[in-house]
Order: C-alpha cells, then sequence, then structure tokens
C-alpha cells in the first residue's frame, strides 16, 4: 500500500540557485497527503543545503554516489517514490498552488490512472539565448476528456500534434502500478536518453487512454543552466551540454540509428523517442515514422556552423542506410543542399497578449524574477485556490478566455493591474473586432430571419391568388355558357307561344 496520495519528484544536478525556489512552490499547497523527493545528482554541498534549509518533513533527500545520466538519476529518483501517482518536477520548474488539489479531484472523479495537463511556460532571466528570457505563457483552457493513447501517439509521431500533448511524466501525474508495468517490461522506466519525452509515448502505450485537461498544475521552467537549451541550441557550447552527453555514452544511452543525432528541435528528440519506445514497447503497432519527411526537417532546421554542414548532411544520410531507397532518395533530392544559417530560437512571440487560448506575458513586467513570482502571477491569473476548476468537455472558446481576461484584474495587486493593459490592449482590438463580427452576423441572421418570413408570406399570398384565379377562371367558362342557356331558354318559350296560336 502506498504511503502517500503523491510523491512529487525532483531531479537536480549542480542547481541549488534554481531548487531552492522550485522547493517554496511544492510547500505552499494546500494539501497535504504528499512527499517531496529530491534526487541529487552527485551535486556539490549546496544542494544538499537547500534542502536542509527549509527543514521540512515533506522533503526527503537522496543523493547518487556519482554523476549519473540525467535518464539514470530520473530512475534513481522516481525508484524512491511511495506516493499512489508521481509527479516529476524539474529543478527550475514549478508546482501551482492549486495542482494537487485539483489533480487528486480529477483522479477520484475520473477513476483515471494518467491525468495530463497543459503546463504553463517560463523561461528565468538570464537564460542562455539572447532576449528569449522573463517570458511567461499561461494556458486559460478548462477542458477535460479521454484521449486514445494510439490516436496521441499517431499524431505525434507525424508532428500533426505537439509532443506536449503526449502524458510525460514532466506534464501528468501517473499511478505508480503503470510505471511499475514499464519496468516489468523494459527493466526501467527510461530506458533512453530522453527521458521527459519517451516518458510520454511510454506511458500513453501502457496506459491504453488517459485525462487530459487543458488548466495548468505546474509551470515548466528553462533556467540558464537548462540541458535542453544546451543541447538542443548550444550544442558544444557548454559543459552542460558534454557532460550530458558524455554520461549518456557511459550509461550505454544512445540515439536511434535511424534518427540523425542533430540539433533539430522538436523534430529529432521527438522522433528518437518515438522509435525508441516503438523498438522497445510496440514494435508490432501500425504506425511508424515518416523518415523523408524528417530528413526534409533535418536539412532545413539543423542548427550547426557552416563548417559542420557537410558533416549534417552525412549524418542524415547515414541515418537512411538501413534503406537504399532512401538513401538513393536522399542522394537525388537533398544531398547538395547549400548551407544556411538557422534563425535564432524563438521561444516567446514577437505578439505578446492573448492568442486564442494562452496569455502571454513579459514576466518582468509583473516583477516575477524566478519560479515563484510566476506561480504566484498564474496563481493570481488563474484564481482556482478560491474556487473548484469548472471544466468543459471542450476547448476554451474565445468567450469563455474573453471573460477569463475580464476578470484578471480581480485578482492582481495595484502594479499588476496597471501592467495588465500592456498585454491586453492588442487583444481588446481583438475582441472589439470578435464583437463587430458577431453583431454583424447577428445582424445579418435577423435580416435573413425577417426575408424567410416575408418569403413565407409572400408564398401563402401566391397561393391564395392563384386559387382565385382559379375560380375566376371557372367562372369566366361558366358566364357566356348561363347567358346562351337563358337566351335559348326565352327563345324557346317564344317559339311555344307561337306554336300555340291559332
Amino acid at each position: 500500500m502506498s504511503g502517500v496520495r503523491f510523491s512529487v519528484v525532483i531531479p537536480t544536478r549542480e542547481r541549488a540557485e534554481t531548487l531552492r525556489f522550485t522547493l517554496r512552490t511544492c510547500l505552499e499547497q494546500p494539501f497535504d497527503d504528499y512527499e517531496i523527493v529530491v534526487s541529487d545528482n552527485c551535486s556539490s554541498p549546496a544542494t544538499k543545503a537547500v534542502v536542509e534549509e527549509f527543514a521540512s518533513p515533506k522533503i526527503r533527500y537522496v543523493r547518487t554516489s556519482e554523476p549519473v545520466a540525467m535518464s539514470t538519476n530520473w530512475e534513481f529518483a522516481v525508484s524512491h517514490a511511495r506516493g499512489e501517482y508521481v509527479i516529476l518536477l524539474g529543478d527550475d520548474d514549478g508546482l501551482l498552488p492549486h495542482g494537487l488539489v485539483e489533480i487528486d479531484r480529477l483522479a477520484r472523479l475520473h477513476q483515471a490512472n494518467v491525468i495530463r495537463w497543459t503546463a504553463a511556460f517560463y523561461t528565468w532571466p538570464g537564460i542562455a539565448l539572447p532576449g528569449q528570457g522573463d517570458f511567461l505563457r499561461v494556458s486559460l483552457g478548462s477542458a477535460v476528456s479521454f484521449r486514445e493513447s494510439d490516436e496521441v501517439i499517431r499524431a505525434v509521431a507525424s508532428f500533426r500534434e505537439s509532443y506536449t500533448e503526449l502524458p510525460m511524466l514532466y506534464n501528468s501525474a501517473v499511478h505508480c502500478d503503470l510505471l511499475d508495468e514499464l519496468r516489468k517490461r523494459t527493466g526501467r522506466v527510461f530506458p533512453h536518453p530522453i527521458p521527459d519525452v519517451y516518458s510520454g509515448f511510454a506511458i500513453a502505450h501502457v496506459a491504453g487512454r488517459f485525462l487530459s485537461t487543458t488548466v495548468p498544475m505546474t509551470v515548466a521552467g528553462l533556467s540558464r543552466a537548462s540541458n535542453g537549451i544546451a543541447v538542443l541550441f548550444n550544442r558544444g557550447e557548454s559543459e552542460i551540454d558534454r557532460e550530458f552527453f558524455a554520461l549518456n555514452a557511459k550509461a550505454g544511452l544512445h540515439s536511434e540509428p535511424s534518427v540523425p543525432d542533430l540539433p533539430v528541435f522538436p523534430h529529432v528528440p521527438v522522433a528518437d523517442s518515438f522509435v525508441g519506445a516503438k523498438r522497445l514497447l510496440f514494435p508490432n503497432a501500425e504506425v511508424s515514422l515518416d523518415r523523408r519527411a524528417l530528413a526534409k526537417v533535418c536539412v532545413s532546421g539543423a542548427r550547426v556552423l557552416e563548417s559542420d554542414w557537410p558533416l549534417a548532411l552525412a549524418t542524415i544520410r547515414q541515418s537512411l542506410a538501413d534503406s537504399p531507397e532512401l538513401q538513393q532518395w536522399f542522394d537525388s533530392e537533398l544531398a547538395g543542399t547549400p548551407y544556411h544559417t538557422p534563425p535564432p530560437p524563438q521561444l516567446r512571440p514577437a505578439q505578446l497578449g492573448f492568442d486564442g487560448t494562452s496569455l502571454n506575458l513579459d514576466a518582468a513586467a509583473f516583477g516575477v524574477k524566478d519560479i515563484v513570482g510566476a506561480v504566484r502571477v498564474c496563481g493570481q491569473l488563474l484564481d482556482y485556490c478560491a474556487r473548484p476548476v469548472e471544466y468543459s468537455t471542450l476547448d476554451a472558446d474565445l468567450q469563455l478566455a474573453a471573460a477569463k481576461i475580464t476578470t484578471l484584474t480581480s485578482g492582481c495587486d495595484e502594479r499588476d493591474r496597471a501592467n495588465l493593459p500592456l498585454h491586453l490592449n492588442p487583444n481588446e482590438l481583438l475582441l472589439k473586432e470578435v464583437r463587430l463580427l458577431k453583431c454583424i452576423c447577428d445582424e445579418r441572421a435577423e435580416i435573413i430571419h425577417r426575408l424567410d418570413q416575408h418569403r413565407q408570406e409572400l408564398t401563402e399570398r401566391i397561393q391564395e391568388l392563384t386559387e382565385r384565379n382559379r375560380a375566376e377562371r371557372r367562372w369566366s367558362c361558366k358566364r357566356p355558357l348561363r347567358a346562351f342557356k337563358r337566351a335559348f331558354t326565352a327563345i324557346t318559350r317564344l317559339v311555344r307561344r307561337g306554336s300555340d296560336r291559332p
């Protein structure tokens, strides 16, 4: 029997400066039946010191004896979880204040063994991508529904849906029985060098179906020391990147041979994770990767230097080595592609404000400096601690989102209310335009309705006139006959009178 309802597991390595804020968000929960497992990947003493600062009985600290691959640390971390459901947070992520309460409610209400959500997204100041820090995106959706795993796996593998639609441990609460099932099948929960995306395919497969909601429960953060930024956008430029690949190689965790090992986000991580999950868990499933589409994306989107371009093309060609037909196609279609400078990474949109589903904010304008501030702003905007979430069976439409925006100021202090117009003005114009179009549509609908009524009246009038016309025609034909009949009768009488005379 599990000891607690939830285990919030936090694998970490040398990020004491962000871990401190992550732990604060985890401890500020109006829910008691949970534990926090901090899995220290052989960091310096600063990490343990941060944990000891809190002196919380909810936190359990475990540590590896030597630096290990990220997937190995995740495995080590999850193996210490005692909860019925397991949630994994990065050491620069945050848990929203309503998170555990709402996840528990959804699990009980729907008897779901996997609950997946749309995480909010925050880029810390100082992120290793110029101009991409201080950004906060918050989903305003309220949809909840079960999704069939096969459909989601197929959609993500073909790049028709984002990999975040998968029930990864990063954005889901997963019942411990499913994690045990993965261990039985492959020996590990994370037998792949990309543990987050792989876990999405793996958990979806063993679950068969899962509950999915657009209500955020966590905030996914990217900070200065992010592995994803180092590996996918700044490859070869930092010790984080070099250590990531070195520890994976030491652990025997390698990319799939049929997927080019190139920094192409998100296609390469998604493809690599899918191929690995299919090989290990569902090799006979009728779903496969479009390798030609992947090769084209790698040629157009690889973030490499011009001096490395020939090697990049050779890497893509080598990934097709098991298919002479595909290699021949590559040689004729893509092998001669000239180098082009990749555009700078764009994590925050050029236009902030409401985009139809999420609110995109300049976090610094709201005084946000860390994940605790990001969680605070999300909590004020959503205001789900004061009242339970009113879930819907469909994605939140513009009207619902507009209603949410109009109530935002009630959850913000004076400074935040002053900043809201900076982000909402463009969307107020959008909403005004939508309202205007709606009025025009309503007016046209009323005109059509009136025309229909008028047409019906005209139809009835025409039918009436037609019947009258028919009656008049019958009368016009009978009138001369009657006149003739009267004349004939009169003449007959006269003749008879004349014949009666002597």
